[in-house]
């Protein structure tokens, strides 16, 4: 009876040491990769991650791995008591240059708190990085201030509106309105008491550069769009 209890106990000791040993069997830089891919799918998910071993925990930090963590299921602005966790960790992705935590940070920085340099310095950031919803509100601003960044402004829209689908773009636009629904926005030096026009062309008749300007030939006309669904969206948050 005796042998029988021995047996079973070095027989759990060793499943033991075999389930503990697994992870660190694994190189670190595949370990990485792997919480990145979670992390990118969701960052719920990668706290559970880090929260169910010590070894994945102890990588769950890496700044390859805050690079690439999606904010996908956190709100942009943290309303509630309950979202501080995540405040806090969306803060620390911006630290870590990842993309879409400075391109939050840029536009609540811009459109609500009014910290005009250093939020526009996030967004550029961001949109180096290929942030293409950055890349958008950063061609808006650009125009709004005008001078010589009007052109510069212009430039990143046309270019956009070139490379991506119209769907594409429908959605940046969209995101930037959910966005802007989501928060006070206090910056009302955006709303000057005329509207700004990157379309110069004296005969083109109002109907065509205020409407269905998706369509039109004119690269103007076509940021001219984009300023328009500012404004309309603009009276309503402020």
């Amino acid at each position: 009876m005796g042998v029988g209890i021995k047996a079973t106990k070095k027989t759990d000791f060793k499943k033991t040491h075999t389930k503990k040993n697994i992870l660190e069997s694994i190189p670190d830089e595949l370990i990485i990769d792997i919480v990145a891919r979670v992390a990118a799918s969701s960052s719920s998910d990668l706290f559970k991650a880090k929260l169910s071993c010590r070894t994945l925990n102890k990588f769950a930090d890496d700044k390859y791995i805050i690079q690439r963590a999606s904010l996908d299921d956190f709100p942009v602005v943290p309303w509630t008591p309950n979202n501080r966790k995540q405040a806090i960790f969306s803060e620390r992705c911006a630290d870590l240059e990842n993309p879409e935590a400075l391109y939050r940070r840029g536009i609540v920085g811009y459109f609500e708190k009014m910290e005009m340099s250093s939020s526009i310095d996030c967004l550029v950031r961001a949109a180096k990085s290929g942030h293409l919803e950055a890349m958008y509100v950063l061609g808006i601003i650009m125009i709004l201030h005008g001078d010589q960044t009007k052109e510069q402004g212009m430039k990143i829209i046309v270019d956009m509106k070139t490379l991506q689908t119209k769907e594409n773009i429908d959605i940046i636009r969209e995101r930037f309105s959910r966005t802007l629904g989501s928060m006070w926005v206090n910056n009302t030096m955006v709303v000057g008491l005329v509207m700004p026009t990157c379309c110069t062309i004296a005969e083109h008749p109002k109907s065509s550069r205020w409407g269905k300007l998706e369509d039109s030939e004119c690269e103007a006309c076509s940021c001219d769009q984009e300023i328009v669904h500012l404004w309309e969206i603009l009276p309503k948050s402020i």
